[in-house]
């Protein structure tokens, strides 16, 4: 069974990384999760900080959902108030993750979901990691989808090594 990944806003941030944990997801390799919240952060930020185009990025996060329309979660501010972490405001977070039932709460703040805060049955884990278990536990999706990443990848185009660098 496929891991079930809940993506942090700082996750979905990035293109390549956000484009390669959404064609591992298409291709059966995970399962990804977010919530509307969750959504709304990474897109500010990348108009707000990054000078992206509103509109282009509401094509990106619509796409998004007709690709995947399972993939939000609703429901989970219920669980937020027994909820302690480091930063209050990342409460959504963990409980969004909580209501997906996801095994790991992908994210580059690290410190800001300590495992002593954590259910039994969730881990937040950087990318990186996610990335090395998705390879070790299904390499031939890993590499389809990488060959797919690669081969859409024209301006400009990047190699394996180069992707895998970024």
């Amino acid at each position: 069974m496929s891991p079930r990944l809940f993506l942090d806003a700082n996750v979905l941030y990035g293109d390549l990384l956000r484009n390669l944990l959404l064609r591992l997801a298409a291709e059966r390799v995970c399962t990804v999760h977010w919530s509307a919240k969750v959504q709304e952060e990474w897109k500010r930020h990348l108009v707000d900080d990054a000078g992206y185009s509103a509109a282009v990025i509401e094509r990106t996060q619509g796409r998004m959902e007709a690709a995947f329309p399972a993939a939000s979660v609703s429901g989970y501010e219920k669980l937020m108030a027994e909820l302690q972490l480091p930063d209050p405001d990342d409460r959504h977070v963990l409980a969004a993750a909580i209501q997906a039932e996801a095994d790991i709460l992908v994210t580059f703040n690290l410190k800001d979901f300590p495992e002593s805060a954590l259910p039994a049955n969730l881990t937040a884990q950087h990318p990186d990691v996610v990335l090395t278990h998705l390879l070790t536990t299904n390499p031939e999706g890993c590499r389809a989808t990488l060959n797919k990443l690669m081969a859409s990848l024209k301006n400009p185009p990047m190699s394996l090594v180069e992707v895998l660098a970024t």
